[in-house]
């Protein structure tokens, strides 16, 4: 039956394609990314492994994009679709992350677009919260342009889309779409706006309200609760005033209708210079929280630097995190860029979670739409409270063990091909 599926999405693929040789209108881009590591620890009786990882997609195994868009010769309507596969087969080789059409009115004042609608307009352009996106998902958006600009939006959805990690699924990938019946109270909606002086700065932020977006009927009846989201605002200030300076300051509040009690904050900073031929850079994320007790606060700082000798780019990244983990520290066996996790603690607790972080890569660009990454990634992982036995065992409260640190390496190489 998957073997029928895919011919069938082959063949669709073929005529959409053919068909676009003879439009001048229909564009067609994507790229495929994978890559293999190397992975060991210094636990006792832990197995070196090999593990398939995309690291610039931050996928495991792989993922394959292909976005097609089409607009009609006046350029007042068109459609936009993206079909994505990778490491999340269990509905099928692919998932349709987005499949909308849009119109503009009223002299190009006004844009509806309807479907799974992704549209990109407010999404923040920083090192941590460039993948959150909270205004997307299976319904409406009306955006607004009064002036050169200004764009506001408001968008309504009925079913939520989940993240990249599950290949941008619709609910749970299960929905009947018949069932669908959300209260108005339930949907998801969103109001966006984004200000933008050409050379001097842009200012946008995106609030969903707390929605119940992704039920239908028969999860309801189950009691089902894994599509409830929470209110959450997110937004950005980029500085556009210096060429070859990059600088944006993001922000993330979430769970804002109960906030005093399990409120989340991030901050994101993104700064990097670019000076002929060498590039220097500081990403930093501040985690927050609003509870009862008394949190500590995660702060990570990652410096880097790359010098371009024509098309061969070495680079290296320091990274520390005081109340956070690695990815590989943590046991998700990723090493992409942002492999880091932030940890929730208390002062009255040990939990001095920390750690450091070592990347040296190089990266050869075949050409400009192609390139290989070799790098290796060293985490030196600490964690006092709720961590890891080097020797492996159950950690319980006779036998803590030995949880004071954890070192971890992978060697890798990561392959990227965009058309």
């Amino acid at each position: 039956m998957k073997s029928l599926k895919l011919f069938g999405l082959a063949a669709l693929l073929s005529t959409i394609i053919v068909g676009g040789l003879r439009a001048q209108e229909l564009k067609f881009d994507g790229y495929v990314n994978s890559g293999l590591g190397v992975v060991s620890t210094d636990i006792e009786n832990s197995d070196t492994f090999l593990k398939a990882f995309g690291a610039d997609a931050e996928s495991n195994g792989y993922r394959f994009r292909l976005n097609g868009s089409y607009q009609n010769e006046a350029g007042n309507a068109g459609v936009r679709l993206r079909f994505q596969s990778q490491f999340t087969l269990a509905n099928g080789y692919f998932s349709l992350p987005y499949a909308y059409g849009w119109v503009k009115f009223v002299n190009g004042i006004f844009y509806a677009a309807g479907g799974i609608v992704d549209d990109g307009t407010w999404v923040t352009a920083d090192w941590w919260l460039f993948s959150e996106r909270i205004d997307t998902g299976l319904g409406a958006l009306l955006k607004a342009t009064p002036v050169k600009g200004l764009d506001l939006g408001l968008g309504a959805y009925v079913v939520n889309q989940q993240g990249g990690g599950v290949n941008n699924i619709l609910g749970d990938g299960k929905i009947n779409f018949a069932n669908v019946r959300p209260k108005i109270g339930d949907v998801k909606y969103t109001y966006n706006a984004a200000y933008t002086l050409p050379d001097v700065f842009r200012l946008s932020a995106t609030f969903r309200w707390k929605n119940k977006a992704g039920y239908d009927a028969n999860s309801a009846l189950a009691g089902y609760q894994g599509w409830h989201e929470s209110s959450r605002l997110i937004g950005e200030f980029r500085f556009l005033g210096v060429k070859d300076l990059t600088a944006i300051v993001a922000f993330s509040f979430d769970k804002i209708e109960d906030f005093d009690d399990s409120g989340n904050i991030i901050f994101s900073e993104t700064f990097a210079y670019k000076l002929d031929s060498l590039t220097i850079g500081l990403n930093a994320a501040q985690f927050l929280y609003s509870r009862k007790s008394d949190n500590d606060p995660g702060l990570l700082f990652n410096l880097w630097g790359s010098y371009a000798f024509g098309k061969i780019v070495p680079r290296l990244d320091l990274a520390y995190f005081l109340g956070g983990q690695s990815t590989l520290g943590a046991g998700n066996n990723t090493w992409h860029r942002r492999g880091f996790v932030n940890r929730i603690g208390t002062t009255d607790t040990d939990d001095d979670y920390s750690v450091f972080s070592i990347r040296p890569s190089v990266k050869f660009n075949l050409d400009n739409r192609t390139f290989v990454e070799i790098g290796d990634k060293i985490n030196f992982d600490f964690a006092n409270f709720n961590g890891y036995r080097k020797d492996g065992k159950a950690i319980t409260s006779t036998d803590p063990g030995d949880t004071s640190s954890r070192l971890s390496n992978v060697f890798y190489i990561d392959f990227k091909w965009s058309f």
